[in-house]
């Protein structure tokens, strides 16, 4: 089979939909109807593409190990997202191989060859030839043909001719287009909001259009009045959607675009930034000074900051309207944007300071050469930030590297010792003993001391910390876990969760690591797991129970107590003969019923049921 045709079945339309989620979905099927996707290479198990969004995005789609796998470098795709990238090249793949099957032909996209096969001649040389040897009237009728289709070609190729001549969009004509997505019933958003989503996804890439046409003033206005219409469809929307968030960002990311391309007043820039910044709900311009400083210029942030100290004055309308966070936030990245540390530190200081806000302390002062002064500031962050869930991690990984700069190793050991005592976790503890094994002089043995530590945490043991026991565990008893097995003392992690208890994942994890040391007291943490999941009463928990149920068979005859399986097995069947789902894939095992006995309780029970079920439907 073709690679392409391969491809586009392991990544068809309705996993690609399961992998996005909606958002990304409709945005990539934007991308890939305007043609945003650049022809894919192969590589013998997937294929390269590029992908033009704001900036061209490079993106892979294989398969390795019988399971799909992707990657893009846009910013959306560093967790591991499906993102919209890849969306649009999965989408393309679909396509092309519809086209390929429709054609007869074995390959759809003649750049992407099937392994071992040599590669076809470019679509597009071959497109690009034709095309060029076209009658000047004869491309002027396909051209104007598709335009009276298309809306989005129609008003590029006008904005193009209009900027030839020096002339203006139609302002006026682009704001009703823009209201009429976002409120195509009078301030009604329909019921169909996937539809009404891309619509307006469709037309912001219309304003993106203009930009590239050489319009990017008017892009400019036209997205700050579509920015307007998003903040008024708050009323309409569900916010857990997060249609609107995205929309802003959208929108955000195209102002920027058109500023930095056209020539904006900075005071006038500066006034609407602020304004929309402001805005009470969507985030799309949050921080805009910062984002904008290289376009607004000292006379743009000037002008931002006398905007800051009027809305703070009490005879002002908007201080009412703007809330003391927002101003807060906004008069922080005025102070970032301008660059000055001591701007910085004096507007900082008049409030409550959190890491990250240290951390941008410290960012300013190092880029202006004064790391002495960012170290005490670390130092000052730390110390008013003392206890756990503060996520002083980056301020404390700072501070250590610049202590061990001066020399001063043992002080960044002593870091993360601290950060341990205050909040002990794996990682945590990964942290401190990597520091220390980097130090030849260090005589401490911080592996023991954290397992010390914790062990004197946890207070007395507990007689009910048996598998099935009690729900309340030690805060301790997690973290000492995680490390005794990092360091493969898996018995003695075993004895910890039997004196102090566990959570039911962590039994699991537990049983697994002891399965071949210890197969019956794994048999004995999957045996209430099976039923716990089989409760749950859904199709992925029953595969669950299966699974596990699996797992005790195997354990079982490996040491000769097949009955734990065959009980357990009967046992199931009995109490859930009518989970029509579960008897679907315990038959889909090929497992027997149990043994004669067992067939016999269970038809018994079995019609004890329906004699009830009988009753009670005859009422």
């Amino acid at each position: 089979m073709p690679l392409v045709s391969w491809l586009a079945k392991e990544f068809s339309l309705s996993e690609v939909q399961r992998l996005a989620g909606p958002l990304p979905y409709l945005r990539g099927m934007s991308y890939c109807s305007d043609g945003r996707v650049e022809p894919a290479e192969g590589d013998g198990t997937g294929v390269h593409a590029r992908v033009r969004g704001t900036m061209p995005y490079a993106v892979r789609l294989w398969v390795e190990d019988g399971r799909r796998a992707w990657s893009c470098d846009c910013p959306a795709a560093e967790d591991g997202s499906f993102c919209k990238h890849c969306v649009a090249v999965a989408l393309a793949l679909n396509r092309d191989a519809e086209r390929s099957a429709a054609m007869g032909r074995s390959a759809a996209m003649p750049s992407v060859p099937a392994p071992g096969e040599a590669s076809p001649p470019s679509p597009d040389e071959e497109l690009v030839g034709f095309v060029e040897g076209l009658p000047h009237r004869r491309l002027v009728e396909i051209v104007l043909q598709q335009a009276g289709s298309d809306w989005r070609l129609r008003e590029r190729l006008l904005a193009e001719s209009l900027a030839l001549r020096g002339g203006r969009v139609d302002l006026e004509k682009w704001r009703r287009r823009i209201d009429g997505v976002f409120f195509p019933y009078r301030d009604f958003v329909p019921r169909e909001e996937e539809r009404w989503v891309a619509d307006i996804y469709e037309t912001i890439d219309g304003l993106e259009d203009l930009i590239e046409a050489g319009h990017p003033e008017e892009a400019v206005e036209l997205v700050e009045h579509a920015y307007r219409c998003a903040e008024r469809a708050i009323e309409y929307v569900y916010p857990a959607e997060g249609w609107l968030s995205d929309i802003s960002s959208r929108l955000a990311e195209v102002h920027y675009r058109a500023c930095g391309e056209g020539s904006p007043d900075p005071s006038q820039l500066a006034a609407r930034l602020f304004e929309l910044e402001m805005s009470p709900e969507l985030e799309g311009f949050s921080r805009a000074a910062v984002t904008y400083a290289e376009i607004l210029g000292e006379v743009g942030l000037a002008a931002y900051r006398e905007h800051l100290d009027a809305v703070q004055k009490p005879s002002d309308h908007r201080k009412e309207v703007y809330s003391r966070d927002r101003i807060q936030h906004t008069m922080e990245a005025w102070a970032l944007a301008t660059g000055d540390p001591d701007t910085v530190i004096e507007v900082y200081s008049g409030y409550r300071m959190y890491p990250s806000d240290v951390m941008e302390i410290i960012g300013v002062l190092v880029a202006a050469g004064r790391e002495d002064e960012a170290v005490d500031w670390a130092k000052r962050g730390l110390r008013e930030n003392q206890g756990p869930s503060r996520h002083t991690a980056e301020l404390r990984d700072f501070l250590a590297r610049a202590l061990r700069e001066r020399g001063d190793r043992s002080g960044a050991l002593e870091l993360y010792w601290d950060a341990f005592r205050w909040e002990p976790s794996l990682p945590a503890y990964r942290h401190l003993v990597q520091e220390a094994d980097g130090e030849a002089d260090v005589d401490t043995d911080w592996s023991r001391l954290c397992v010390e530590d914790l062990r004197g945490r946890l207070g007395p043991r507990d007689a009910d910390a048996k598998v099935t026991g009690r729900s309340a565990v030690s805060r301790f008893a997690r973290p000492l876990l995680d490390i005794l097995l990092y360091e493969g003392r898996v018995d003695e992690a075993w004895d910890t969760a039997q004196d102090f208890g566990c959570d039911q994942q962590m039994w699991l994890t537990l049983a697994r690591a002891r399965e071949q040391t210890h197969p019956l007291d794994a048999i004995g943490v999957y045996e209430p797991q099976v039923w716990a999941q089989i409760k749950l009463m859904k199709n992925h928990t029953y595969e669950n129970a299966v699974d596990l149920m699996d797992r005790i068979r195997r354990l079982a005859d490996a040491v000769g107590e097949p009955h734990r399986f065959t009980d357990l097995l009967d046992q199931v069947r009995t109490e859930h003969w009518r989970k029509r789902n579960l008897k679907k894939l315990l038959d889909a095992r090929g497992w027997d019923d149990g043994g004669a006995k067992g067939t016999r309780a269970r038809r018994a029970s079995q019609d004890v049921h329906m004699v009830r079920f009988q009753k009670r439907s005859r009422g």
